[in-house]
């Protein structure tokens, strides 16, 4: 009897320290969060602006003692600005740039209800908008940058300015689907049966009912995938059809040739990830904006390499171009774009390549203890994110350069609820 007196004695005792320590923690939690919340408040005391405000500064580490700060806006200043978001082109990095010229000039963010960010792909932008939150004023948003398949200027003009500024991402495409083809975690489920990247490429069709394990359209992600974000489904071109297929169809090629000149026609900017700095310095001229704008610290990159099958060869290739031919040929002629203003822009486009990069190592040195793996961030790979120095972590500046997308997103919509005294 005694024993099982004891037995229930204990049993209550162990029940109430569970129950203690999950209070102290769902308490820590909110401070925590009460922490996060606090990000924008009206009036900050470590020299970071209130909101709408342009003239207070941020402590900015360069050898010349500039500031990272809110510069004064320009009537020339472009602040209406849409970036396409295209998967595995470097996109996430200058979607982080535009979050923080976005909140320094006290703009309006296109957000979405859901906290997760890939919630409406692949639908289009018109069937988002209902779920997103209401704008600031005039029913127009100022900035959009998430992941939503474009579906013309027309469309985008219904919740954005006429004047928008569109901007998009390539990356060299055998490139692109490398990274896709890993960060998606198709090459581990291939690699089960002992399948390559090349073995993909040879015969897709026999590989897609595996991979419908992990998506149920496998070649959305793959095939002519930046097209496909940018709006290639809209046009009657039969999906996972090739380059010989299509060179031997006159009416594809039309159809082909027809999303590429609406592609010039609809795409103000291209940034090219493989000429990433160079793409940023010409659009700081396209949006008149200044170079301290564009530093950045890089985001969403595999924490190791590519595996040995990864290679690249003349082969390869090929077939990456048999495989996904418009992408190559949209990456192309926007490339030859891109090349046509660095030689407009002539000898001043190095000179100030070299300033953006020397502003980055310096803000790195300054701001970052290390780089390392980010949990938080999701795919089939590790993904590397940036870490703080301790004295560094209450600097506003350093936190919204090395903040990750999911993070920021967090912030953004605080940032929208005490700006814009929405219902978030």
């Amino acid at each position: 009897m005694r024993s099982r007196i004891k037995w229930v004695v204990t049993t209550l005792l162990f029940i109430t320290v569970i129950i203690i320590l999950g209070y102290y923690h769902a308490r820590l939690l909110q401070c925590y969060e009460a922490t996060q919340n606090n990000f924008y408040p009206n009036t900050i005391t470590s020299g970071v602006v209130a909101t709408g405000e342009n003239t207070s500064t941020f402590a900015y580490p360069t050898s010349n003692m500039m500031r990272c700060r809110i510069s004064e806006v320009n009537e020339d200043e472009q602040t209406s600005i849409a970036l396409l978001k295209v998967h595995k082109t470097g996109s996430t990095t200058l979607s982080s740039i535009l979050y923080r010229f976005g909140i320094r000039r006290g703009l309006s963010f296109v957000m979405v209800k859901d906290p997760n960010l890939h919630q409406f792909y692949p639908r289009t932008i018109d069937k988002s908008f209902k779920s997103f939150y209401p704008p600031c004023q005039n029913g127009k948003y100022d900035i959009l940058n998430i992941h939503s398949r474009y579906n013309g200027r027309n469309i985008l003009s219904r919740f954005m300015r006429e004047d928008t500024f569109i901007v998009a991402t390539l990356r060299r495409p055998l490139e692109q689907m490398q990274s896709g083809f890993n960060y998606y975690g198709y090459a581990k489920t291939l690699r089960r049966v002992g399948a390559t990247f090349e073995d993909f490429l040879d015969r897709p069709q026999r590989y897609v009912p595996r991979l419908r394990q992990i998506m149920i359209n496998p070649l959305q992600l793959l095939w002519n995938s930046m097209s496909f974000d940018l709006g290639l489904s809209d046009f009657d071109i039969p999906r996972g059809i090739t380059r010989s297929e299509i060179e031997n169809e006159p009416i594809y090629l039309a159809e082909v040739e027809r999303f590429l000149n609406w592609m010039e026609s609809e795409i103000d900017f291209f940034v090219i990830s493989e000429e990433f700095d160079e793409s940023l310095i010409l659009l700081k001229d396209e949006l008149n904006l200044q170079i301290e704008d564009f530093v950045y610290f890089t985001q969403n990159v595999a924490a190791q390499p590519l595996k040995d099958d990864y290679y690249i060869d003349d082969r390869l290739l090929n077939k990456s171009i048999e495989f996904s031919y418009i992408d190559n040929l949209l990456y192309d002629r926007m490339k030859l774009k891109l090349d046509r203003k660095k030689r407009e822009k002539g000898a001043k486009l190095e000179i100030e390549i070299a300033e953006l990069r020397q502003l980055n190592q310096e803000f790195s040195e300054y701001c970052l203890d290390k780089i390392e793996t980010d949990p938080l961030l999701f795919g089939a790979v590790k993904i590397l994110g940036n870490k703080l120095k301790k004295e560094r972590k209450q600097d506003r500046c350093c936190y919204e350069t090395a903040i990750d997308e999911m993070k920021f997103v967090k912030e953004i919509k605080q940032y929208m609820k005490n700006s814009c005294n929405s219902n978030f």
